[in-house]
Order: structure tokens, then C-alpha cells, then sequence
């Protein structure tokens, strides 16, 4: 199970919104060779990490669990190859926050970095989480991700798994805290190789 620590269980309500970068290509600060400068390669220019284009979730391991008052935390993660990098968070049924951010393609070249936009030294990630850094790389199977984080108070990486798939949590009462995992289009990703 992988659920989001440090994160507050919180009555279902509205979420919030906080928007950490605009994912348009235009306040992109790279120059004509795709390099942003900050020691990672833009998007432009460079090859597409196919593994991780695509919607992850923590919760792909529950599909088709059910869960009543019990409050539980999970995530979404949405890469897609225009260089945006979407982070959900939710309690129970309801979203509690959508996250925007940009990722280049690191030197090494398998892995991604996540930076707001204009790029900080320091910045929120989760819930509320001040970081300064944020890196994807590949899972240990080919359906996984893991999404790291260094928190500026430990300097110590935090890391959490995500598995393909786009995960949606359908409420089975009005509060939205009993609820059962489903596929949100309602078929299972493919199966990787």
C-alpha cells in the first residue's frame, strides 16, 4: 500500500487548487539547442521517456476495493509529453489538491526533474511539503514509477511508487468517504513489457 505521509486525514470537503507552474510550453527558458541551463534537457529536442508518459496512481492495487469512514489517502500522477508533470492528491473520494509543475529529462537521461515554473530552489510538493527537489525515475517493474522527494527539513529523499493507471474512487454514500477504486475509463491499462 502506498499512501502519502505527512499528508493531514481531513474531513472530505472542497478541494484546493494550487497551481506551482503553468504547463504551457511558452514560459519555457531553454535555449535554441534544448537546454534549459539548470543542468537538465528541455522536452524540445530531446527523446520522450515513454516509461513514464502516462497516468499513474497509488491506488491501482485497490481496484475494486471498497472502504466506508475509514479516511485514506492516495495519489494520481499525470506525465504527458508536452513537459507537464500533474500531482493529485486525495482523501477518500474527493480531491483535495491539483499540483502543476514542469519536468525536463535529467543528464543521466532516465530520469525526470520536477521544478515549478520559474524554476526555485525551494518549493511546495504534496502537502505542503517545502522541497528542493523533486525527481521521477523508472520503477522496478515496467508499469511503475517512483516519485521522489527531498524535504528541505530532513535533506533526506522520500520515495513512493506508482503504478499505470488511471485510478478514480466512485463514492457510495453523499460525504464521500465510503467509496470503492475503479478504472476511470473502466478498462485496466495495457500490460507492459
Amino acid at each position: 500500500m502506498v499512501a502519502l505521509t505527512g499528508m493531514v486525514a481531513q474531513a472530505c470537503s472542497d478541494p484546493t487548487v494550487r497551481t506551482e507552474t503553468e504547463a504551457s510550453s511558452q514560459d519555457s527558458s531553454t535555449t535554441d539547442e534544448g537546454d534549459s541551463g539548470d543542468g537538465s534537457t528541455d522536452t524540445l529536442g530531446a527523446p520522450l521517456p515513454q516509461w513514464a508518459l502516462g497516468i499513474f496512481s497509488s491506488a491501482v492495487d485497490k481496484i475494486g476495493m471498497s472502504f466506508s469512514d475509514d479516511l485514506y489517502i492516495w495519489g494520481n500522477v499525470e506525465i504527458d509529453a508536452t513537459g507537464a508533470f500533474l500531482f493529485d492528491m486525495y482523501v477518500c473520494a474527493e480531491r483535495q489538491e491539483l499540483q502543476e509543475f514542469r519536468w525536463t529529462l535529467a543528464d543521466d537521461g532516465r530520469s525526470l526533474s520536477v521544478q515549478p515554473v520559474p524554476p526555485a530552489e525551494v518549493f511546495t510538493f504534496g502537502n505542503g511539503h517545502q522541497v528542493s527537489g523533486v525527481v521521477v525515475e523508472p520503477g522496478d517493474t515496467c508499469d511503475a514509477i517512483i516519485v521522489s522527494y527531498l524535504p528541505t527539513e530532513t535533506m533526506t529523499w522520500v520515495p513512493y511508487e506508482y503504478h499505470r493507471g488511471n485510478v478514480c474512487a466512485r463514492t457510495t454514500v453523499p460525504d464521500g468517504c465510503a467509496f470503492t477504486y475503479e478504472w476511470c475509463d473502466g478498462t485496466p491499462p495495457l500490460p507492459c513489457e
